[in-house]
């Protein structure tokens, strides 16, 4: 493992991004409190808010109900992926025209790997101030950003979040234990409250005391989650890979013009062949197909059903509504859900013996390229018509770093 270097790492986090953005284009909102949602009604969920929202008590995850009780002036805007994508794409490019090691992590964070002589405190504090500036001038003028320099990805980010909105902070290694002394566990990136009662338990109560536990003490209480933390809180580069996906799903709490059971089945169409085209951009196959369902009323069902492997969005919703099809309790549905599982990578892929499968196939990703280059949703099949404006995106889909034109 190559040994940490400061200034090694610049990472990059647009602040309250969403909502960010929404100002940006529309100015009357700006320096008002302003909420991003998929769905406008009471039921629906805060997926961005600004920092106006958040000095009012606001927080992502509540619901557009408690938001308005806490922020009776919040202004309740939908979510519009598109829109946010193409911000996205721009800010892309101005980093790339800083530097040719841009990682892509998510729609509103980038890390820049930092070599030659941008590894050093001036350097690299000058390309920080100089890339704000140009989001700025040539992104818009609304849009700010934290920005963390450090040993590692994870210290970089980890510093970056120190100040907000528009921080700039660097550290370095002999920064790390005085840092780690006046944190909690829950600051650290990668530790949520369950994994700080494992910690309390075993006598770790502070981030400094996790970075002075010896080596053997967490692998053995955690495993290999243990060394990698070790490691981490060292500024070694333990998190620079690509996880392996498990499952692809999507759920969505229905608007009330969608709560029956016909149109709920509709919608299971469309949330399909979002799965699908997801599972296809990551070139994988899919084994098995789980639906879900919570009802209005109350209670929960549930079936899964294992399957040859499939990547077309035809075979996969085929599956999906048999499954939700034999649901016995044909009651109002508030919450519906399809999960993609036993997933296999498709490298290699060979031409189905099915004419069918394969014809299904290739027309899938055909639409998958008409989306990709138009936007989602300019081409979807016809039995998704009238519930073409159900289940939207929270998030723009795909992987933000391939989506680039």
């Amino acid at each position: 493992m190559q040994k940490p270097i400061d200034f090694s790492n610049l990472f990059l986090d647009m602040n309250a991004f969403f909502a960010s953005v929404e100002q940006q284009v529309q100015p009357a909102f700006r320096r008002r409190p302003v909420c991003v949602a998929p769905y406008t009604g009471d039921t629906g969920c805060c997926i961005a808010k600004s920092y106006e929202a958040k000095d009012c008590g606001v927080r992502t995850g509540v619901s557009v109900g408690e938001a308005k009780k806490l922020c009776p002036e919040i202004l309740i805007l939908e979510s519009r992926p598109e829109l946010y994508m193409f911000y996205h794409r721009e800010i892309v490019k101005v980093l790339e025209s800083f530097s040719p090691f841009v990682q892509v992590l998510s729609i509103d964070e980038f890390n820049i790997k930092l070599t030659g002589l941008d590894q050093n405190r001036l350097s690299a504090s000058k390309m920080a101030y100089t890339i704000k500036k140009a989001i700025r001038e040539r992104v818009g003028d609304y849009l700010f950003c934290s920005i963390g320099i450090g040993p590692s990805r994870w210290l970089a980010k980890v510093a970056g979040e120190l100040k907000k909105p528009d921080g700039l902070v660097v550290l370095t290694l002999r920064e790390l234990p005085a840092l780690y002394r006046s944190m909690e566990l829950t600051d650290l990136p990668g530790i949520n409250i369950g994994m700080a009662r494992i910690l309390r338990y075993r006598r770790i109560k502070t981030p400094f005391d996790f970075y002075n536990q010896p080596l053997g003490n967490l692998s053995r209480w955690l495993g290999h989650p243990g060394r990698a933390w070790y490691y981490r809180l060292r500024g070694f580069e333990v998190d620079d890979f690509r996880s392996i996906t498990k499952s692809i799903g999507h759920s969505h709490v229905l608007a009330p013009q969608y709560r029956n059971f016909t149109l709920g089945r509709r919608v299971l169409v469309k949330m399909t062949h979002k799965a699908g085209a997801r599972l296809r951009a990551k070139k994988l196959a899919a084994g098995g197909v789980s639906v879900g369902i919570n009802f209005l009323t109350g209670g929960f069902w549930q079936k899964n059903l294992s399957t040859d492997l499939l990547a077309d969005s035809q075979s996969l919703v085929r599956i999906a509504l048999s499954l939700y099809d034999t649901c016995p309790f044909k009651k109002p549905p508030l919450r519906i859900g399809v999960t993609l599982f036993n997933l296999k990578a498709m490298s290699g892929r060979q031409i189905s013996l099915f004419s069918k499968i394969e014809k299904s196939f290739q027309l899938s990703e055909a639409m998958d390229k008409i989306n990709g280059k138009f936007g989602q949703g300019t081409i979807y099949p016809a039995a998704m018509f009238d519930v073409v404006d159900a289940a939207p995106d929270r998030i723009p889909f795909g992987d933000p770093g391939r989506l680039r034109f």
